[in-house]
């Protein structure tokens, strides 16, 4: 009798571990009153999680597998609980070929909705994306940015926001794989001028930043890594979680001059360069550089 229960037992725990094994879906599509175009695709990303990231009305959203309703065919990921706000923390869901059964709540109109599809735990999470107020770049692939033993959190250096999409950040600066420093040729980026909690990743460890496109909010600590020393303009999309980097110039040895042709270039017309203590130079001088733009804005550049 003992041994029958335990065999019970096993087999439920067996069962229960399949049932709890990450779905693997090709394609999900949006679709409800709450969608402005009817149907829309989402995103797949290199996790296998699939987001959503723009606008919706206030109605309810649905997610299927298949772009148009089949029916015995087009599964629906149902919210486990009744009355489920699309706005959460993260919330079960279950599938069901029944079209009858309630989607998920959108309970008023916005234009940065984003949610997130979990199928390795099934669960669907929703916010409203406020944009961020700075984001910083930190590692070892920017100068200064670490020694032998840690990155450094107070050399990080800041993007600049645009003045007409908030959620727009770019940045241009050296980056190279250093000497003696811990992680050569790697960085992540910051929310905030600190270790998180809002932080952006690589979706894999050591992606070439010329190759990259796309940007994990959170995650694993993963890190971007460059592999030429060079002048470089980045630009990142926190919305969209996108990014994406040019080499502006790349050197062996950089030189003051070929950064400050850089500035000139990208402002179209002559930048002011000042040092920390506000009086103005001639050229960029060895450390923090303060570069003023032609349209007022003011950048900092770190030079060896």
């Amino acid at each position: 009798m003992m041994s029958t229960s335990r065999y019970i037992l096993l087999l439920i725990f067996c069962m229960s571990a399949v049932g709890m094994q990450a779905q693997e879906f090709e394609e999900l599509w949006a679709t409800g009153s709450a969608v402005p175009e009817g149907t829309c695709k989402l995103s797949k990303h290199p996790d296998g999680q699939f987001r959503f990231a723009g606008a919706l009305n206030a109605g309810e959203l649905k997610i299927m597998t298949t772009e148009y309703y089949q029916e015995g065919t087009t599964q629906f990921l149902k919210p486990q609980l009744v009355d489920s706000y699309l706005i959460n923390y993260g919330l079960g869901y279950v599938l069901t070929t029944d079209a009858s059964q309630p989607g998920w709540v959108v309970s008023f109109q916005e234009d940065t909705y984003r949610f997130l599809v979990d199928t390795h735990n099934r669960k669907v999470t929703g916010e409203l994306m406020l944009p961020w107020n700075e984001l910083f770049i930190a590692g070892s692939a920017i100068p200064g940015g670490s020694d032998r033993v840690e990155w450094k959190r107070d050399n990080m250096q800041p993007f600049e926001r645009d003045h007409d999409n908030p959620y727009l950040f770019t940045w241009t600066g050296e980056l190279g794989v250093y000497d003696d420093v811990v992680e050569p040729g790697r960085f992540k980026l910051e929310g905030q001028m600190t270790w998180g909690p809002r932080e952006l990743h690589p979706f894999v460890q050591d992606e070439d930043i010329m190759q990259a496109s796309q940007a994990c909010t959170g995650g694993p600590d993963n890190k971007w890594h460059v592999s030429q020393n060079g002048i470089y303009r980045i630009t990142v999309d926190i919305f969209n979680e996108t990014i994406q980097a040019e080499l502006i110039s790349a050197f062996g040895a950089p030189s003051s001059t070929a950064v400050e042709e850089i500035w000139n270039a990208e402002c179209v017309g002559p930048a002011e360069i000042y040092d920390v203590n506000g009086c103005r130079i001639q050229g960029l001088r060895r450390g923090l550089n303060l570069v003023r733009m032609p349209d007022g804005s003011v950048r900092k550049v770190i030079q060896r």
